[in-house]
């Protein structure tokens, strides 16, 4: 997903017009990616872990998510305009959102869930007369419930606009952009369960001159890129082509808390990366391969590795000794149901403190 630095990022995004037909996926063999399973097997190590990680799940079929099925139904109620929602098994076999209004009953059949799960799961799906949304409701790990997306409008007037916000072709590009590992792979019924999510080429690039590369053998370039080698700045905007992207004008970050959700941006305000001279950067804290680690202990070792008495590096916490981004990376809350870490590393006044970890 190319971020949108709107509040309305992947889960929030409006808009209303009956979908064109849409193209059929392009032929991975004519742009050289060759597929994580080929990657497996000269990596099955680490390819194991991410096939598992939230990056391989931030985008699935949605009838493919096993914490909602086995949830079904499921059942929400808007009290704004007493519209009745029912998540439920479609007789094909799929996932349907139904909205009910008095005797109006309209369905939307759920095409693909955005999210991995940890903080919530929201759909894009289809009408039967061929229109695509983003639905208006979400499921929220925290309350394992339904509730309306973040960021959504208020007050359906009837059924169908209590369905999804509707999207045009463009827009649903915006959903999909950060979703799936080959970038041309961004609508609907162009996108491949083997191809959704974010997997090895997505960072790497195409695998397939690599592969001849090592196949070759006695080549110096081995045709792979490798962001966790780029310097900082360089690797924070590699990350931030999906996590957006730091801006030009820092005013926009400091006035904005809602930029909190995005950790480049934050981050580059830290003093921690100023005086790091390039040394930290998002590798530093985060292994990309594996899911986000949530220990305390953990992120303290990170923050150990700078901060020590020894001579030239950072000075260590004069209050505490451990939990430091409970402190220094408070979490607020920004979306239904869910906090996010605040990667402008810096001391705060003890009352802003929130416990947490990125």
């Amino acid at each position: 997903m190319q971020v949108n630095p709107s509040w309305n990022l992947l889960l929030f995004l409006l808009a209303r017009l009956t979908c064109s037909p849409l193209p059929m996926p392009p032929d991975p063999s004519q742009n050289k990616y060759v597929g994580a399973e080929k990657c497996a097997g000269c990596h099955p190590d680490v390819s194991f872990i991410q096939k598992a990680s939230e990056h391989a799940r931030t985008l699935r079929s949605a009838k493919a998510v096993p914490e909602l099925q086995a949830a079904l139904p499921l059942r929400f109620s808007d009290q704004t305009n007493e519209i009745q929602y029912r998540l439920e098994q479609s007789s094909a076999g799929g996932l349907d959102l139904v909205a009910t209004q008095d005797q109006r009953t309209e369905r939307f059949h759920l095409l693909w869930a955005f999210g991995a799960g940890r903080k919530g799961i929201t759909f894009v799906g289809r009408t039967d007369a061929g229109e695509y949304g983003q639905s208006r409701l979400s499921w929220y790990q925290k309350i394992k419930q339904l509730d309306l997306t973040t960021g959504t409008k208020k007050n359906a007037r009837d059924p169908h606009e209590a369905l999804a916000d509707w999207l045009p072709p463009v827009r649903l590009q915006e959903c999909f952009g950060c979703h799936v590992t080959l970038p041309e792979q961004f609508l609907p019924e162009a996108t491949v369960e083997t191809l959704a999510g974010i997997q090895c080429e997505r960072c790497h690039g195409p695998g397939q001159e690599h592969i001849e590369a090592v196949t070759e053998g006695g080549r110096s370039d081995l045709a792979i890129e490798n962001p966790g080698k780029l310097a900082a700045r360089e690797q924070i905007r590699f990350c931030g082509g999906c996590h957006h992207q730091p801006p030009a004008d820092f005013s926009q970050v400091l006035q904005d808390k809602k930029t909190i959700r995005f950790a480049p941006p934050r981050l580059v305000l830290s003093r921690c990366y100023d005086e790091s001279k390039g040394q930290l950067k998002c590798t530093t804290c985060h292994n990309t391969h594996e899911n986000l680690a949530t220990s305390a202990e953990y992120y303290d070792q990170k923050c150990r590795s700078c901060h020590t008495a020894e001579a030239g590096r950072g000075s260590p916490c004069p209050v505490a000794k451990k939990d430091c981004v409970s402190c220094h990376m408070p979490r607020e809350p920004l979306m239904k149901h869910s906090d996010f870490a605040d990667h402008w590393i810096r001391v705060l006044p003890r009352t802003s403190h929130k416990s947490g970890r990125p």
